[in-house]
């Protein structure tokens, strides 16, 4: 069987086409409720427990590895500078006499100096110390790396998991959905939240679960040891990270607009440009080249205006940081200078400092540089929840059950239905169809038509009375058994990225090649697949742009054809074809009904002239019944709509 396009409203309108469809991305909007969201978000976490308190626990020790190496590098410069003065003290002194000596010729600043210093007066740099320091920071280093890699595998193993479980239930709340959310949702707004959001959720969550846990590590680590090495340097290395978070916070707000308008532009370029190559033989026909050059030059001024801003804005934050970072960096030189010259620190352990004040900066940045990534990716995490959180479709009943065989009988009693609860569509409509009986429906747009077959599909349940098939309330069947017995034809032939064989046998799972080719021939499609260079092989796009409008329709009708249906729903199957091609529809339409319940919807009169059972609906009412040559006599809304359409006819020909 066929169905109606995902997201699209059988009957009704049609989604969205051209450059817009595409250009659904992730919202720039921020989350209305970032807390709740924010954990739930984390729940996602919760089955990965395990692996979270393995990546945090490597991510201590590659952080920690890390932190401990430059006061371990602060220590092979001490080696190396007590070497140099102990290589100039004359050899047998002890440190006690040197430091007198000095101080007692007025060189208490060289004192100073050297008495931190663990000195060997007479001889030079102690090269196996230093080379065992020196390995030891590269073992150390290397454990570092080992860790940061093991705990960056986690972290991606953790959020690709998370996501796989998320896309899942994505898929299966998307087949819980009723037909009412789907109307009420453009179809790239659906597509976007179950592709480019979850996409953004991932990369966010993995550059900022992986960034949060190491620069968080890597400030209270570094913060620690610069306090344990001077307080005073430690502070005067705080000084400078308020203003690096204002200048943070004054780039980023100056910026964003920039960037919104860039991406807002680049859309509308992209739209533009879409347009004119798709459409370029119009273009070219109605001399429009001048206009169409003159949209591209506005669109593509503004663009580059945006462009200029939003990189020159956002350009100015690693020179000023930088700036930020040198001045702190000769302060920290000056202070420790003093410092190491005082005698209060030794050289090695100013020369770590100075790295670690290079650390604490860096977390510092990627933290504040986050929060806008985080906004970012809750604000798609909302979006998916959204979409999780939307009301499913009723269960089936408990004990439901679809019989094995149908005959087609239908029955609709005192049925009722309305999509708004206080605007009626149908009310107290009663019907009977027999087996085997075409029964055309017909009408203006609006009268409830497509809502008539909507609700023996059970796309939307009908608000009172029942419908049965055999006698059995539908409502006691299963939707999937219903539809099993149920063929539908839509005015729009949707076909899947795939062979002919495929598209045919889409319906019919398992069914054999000769029975595809069967019902191919039976429906008039087998004649045109022949004449392909790959045949029934040949692989049509998800829009079936490489056949025409009206092979495209017979494909969909071979592909009820073959699925053999007890009921079958035609609903516009012919409307946008031409007269040839709808000859040959109404001819593969004949044989697939034959023996079967049909259901034709039909703004073209003239193609259920032959129904047994003609119905039309006015306002959600039927108005009048039966064939056609006893409601032209009639003179009713039936006669109205077969004169106006002849009077049409008869005009074009005019």
């Amino acid at each position: 069987m066929t169905s109606p396009a995902p997201g699209q409203r059988a009957g009704g309108a049609a989604p969205a086409q051209g450059p817009a469809r595409w250009m659904s991305g992730p919202s720039l909007e921020r989350p209305k409720d970032f807390k709740g969201s924010l954990r739930r978000l984390i729940g996602l976490l919760r089955p990965e427990r395990a692996l979270i308190i393995i990546s945090v626990l490597c991510g201590i020790g590659s952080v920690g590895a890390s932190v401990v190496g430059p006061k371990l590098l602060g220590n092979a410069t001490n080696i190396i500078f007590s070497g140099v003065i102990s290589r100039k003290l004359p050899q047998g002194a002890s440190r006690t006499e040197i430091l007198q000596y000095l101080r007692a010729h007025g060189q208490g600043a060289q004192a100073d100096l050297i008495g931190s210093l663990s000195l060997n007066p007479g001889h030079g740099v102690d090269f196996n110390a230093l080379g065992r320091t020196l390995g030891v920071v590269a073992l150390i280093y290397l454990g570092a790396l080992i860790l940061g890699s093991v705990q960056g595998r986690m972290t991606a193993q953790i959020v690709q998991r998370a996501m796989f479980r998320l896309r899942e239930r994505a898929q299966g709340k998307l087949a819980r959905l009723p037909l009412s959310y789907f109307d009420g949702q453009p179809r790239g707004e659906v597509l976007s939240r179950v592709t480019n959001d979850i996409d953004n959720l991932s990369m966010n969550m993995q550059q900022t679960l992986s960034q949060l846990i190491l620069s968080t590590l890597t400030i209270v680590g570094v913060l620690a040891f610069m306090l344990w090495i001077s307080w005073l340097l430690a502070l005067i290395a705080l000084i400078t990270v308020p203003l690096s978070i204002a200048l943070a916070r004054f780039v980023a707000k100056k910026s964003k607009p920039q960037f919104v308008k860039q991406w807002g532009t680049t859309g509308k370029l992209n739209g533009h440009i879409e347009e004119m190559y798709t459409g370029h033989t119009l273009v070219k026909v109605f001399g429009r080249q001048k206009e169409a050059a003159e949209t591209f030059n506005q669109h593509n001024e503004t663009l580059f205006n945006a462009s200029f801003r939003a990189q020159f804005i956002s350009g100015i934050m690693q020179p000023a940081m930088m700036f930020i970072g040198n001045v702190n960096y000769v302060l920290v030189a000056v202070v420790g200078g003093l410092r190491v010259a005082s005698g209060a620190l030794s050289l090695g352990d100013v020369q770590a400092f100075i790295q670690y004040s290079r650390q604490f900066s860096q977390p510092l940045n990627q933290v504040a540089s986050m929060a806008n990534m985080l906004q970012s990716g809750v604000a798609s995490a909302e979006r998916v929840f959204a979409l999780l959180d939307a009301p499913e479709q009723e269960p089936d009943a408990s004990g439901a059950s679809t019989p094995s065989a149908i005959d087609g009988r239908v029955a609709f009693e005192h049925v009722s239905f309305r999509y708004s609860p206080d605007v009626p569509l149908i009310d107290d409509l009663s019907l009977n169809v027999q087996p085997g009986q075409t029964v055309a429906i017909v009408g203006p747009t609006g009268a409830g038509k497509t809502t008539l077959v909507n609700l023996l599909m059970r796309f939307y349940e009908v608000t009172g009375g029942r419908i049965t098939v055999d006698g059995v309330d539908i409502r006691e069947m299963t939707r999937e058994g219903l539809r099993a017995k149920t063929g539908m034809v839509l005015q729009d032939a949707w076909l899947f990225g795939g062979t002919i064989k495929e598209n045919i046998a889409y319906g019919s799972l398992g069914a054999s090649e000769e029975a595809i080719i069967a019902a191919a021939k039976a429906t008039h499609v087998d004649h045109f697949a022949r004449t392909l260079p790959d045949g029934y092989d040949t692989v049509l796009d998800d829009e079936g742009s490489n056949v025409s409008a009206g092979e495209r329709q017979l494909i969909t009708i071979a592909r009820a054809f073959l699925a053999e249906p007890a009921i079958l729903i035609l609903d516009e199957a012919t409307s946008s074809v031409d007269t040839r091609t709808e000859v040959l529809i109404q001819r593969a339409m004949r044989k697939l009904r034959q023996g079967r319940t049909s259901f034709i919807i039909a703004h073209r009169l003239s193609t259920i002239r032959d129904a047994d059972l003609i119905l039309v609906m006015e306002n959600g009412a039927i108005v009048e019944q039966g064939r056609h040559e006893e409601l032209v006599r009639a003179g009713g809304a039936y006669q109205r709509l077969y004169a106006a359409q002849f009077a049409q006819a008869v005009a074009e020909v005019a």
